[in-house]
């Protein structure tokens, strides 16, 4: 029920963005509405059912590549700081109950107790990874927040520059965008092919020639 609940927001989101996108672009492209388009973005950025590679691309569409990668990159950094600290002083028992219910960070759990600072960056680096996720086991779990902040810093960069970049050419070279999302849609594939776990073999298939 949970799953339907988050593809149904997912939707509802992205329907209502197109329903709507000339209203947004016109605001978004005003002057002086940049700060509230910052802030926008960073309180985007703390709903993790919302889908945020659109935000990324929108803002890059409407400002630019730099400009707007620039912007949702320090928006996204400020929430996960934000959540970080929520988690990490008011909510920590709440959140390692959420974690809990995550299977897929089991093994990221492991990575972190060896190398913490490289595995949030990794799991930045991740799309299959949820980022709100991330951000509540690093708070429940009390890494220290410099090293939180600098790999999440650090990791954002590569998806937020791509998507940001998309957004960017979409406006002046809609082919050269598409065939770039073409591209990141099918290393995904690709990545999901190879890690995905294979089917157990059976006893009477082991060891025969």
């Amino acid at each position: 029920m949970r799953k339907w609940t988050v593809a149904l927001l997912y939707v509802s989101g992205m329907a209502a963005a197109f329903i709507y996108r000339y209203t947004i672009l016109d605001w978004l492209g005003k002057d002086g509405h940049a700060l509230l388009s910052f802030l926008a973005a960073t309180v985007l950025a703390l709903f993790p059912a919302i889908p945020y590679k659109a935000v990324i691309g929108l803002f890059g569409y409407v400002y630019g590549s730099l400009a707007g990668g620039a912007m949702c990159w320090l928006a996204t950094t400020a929430a996960a700081a934000l959540m970080f600290g929520g988690v990490k002083w008011l909510f920590r028992e709440r959140a390692r109950r959420y974690l809990a219910s995550i299977p897929a960070l089991d093994r990221f759990t492991a990575a972190v107790q060896q190398r913490p600072f490289a595995s949030v960056a990794a799991a930045r680096l991740l799309p299959v990874v949820p980022q709100a996720a991330v951000n509540a086991y690093a708070g429940a779990a009390g890494l220290p927040f410099r090293s939180f902040i600098l790999a999440t810093a650090l990791g954002k960069i590569p998806g937020i520059a791509l998507f940001a970049f998309l957004g960017g050419q979409a406006r002046q070279h809609p082919g050269t965008a598409a065939l770039a999302a073409a591209l990141y849609i099918a290393a995904l594939l690709t990545f999901w092919a190879v890690l995905r776990p294979g089917k157990p073999r059976s006893k009477g298939q082991g060891g025969q020639a």
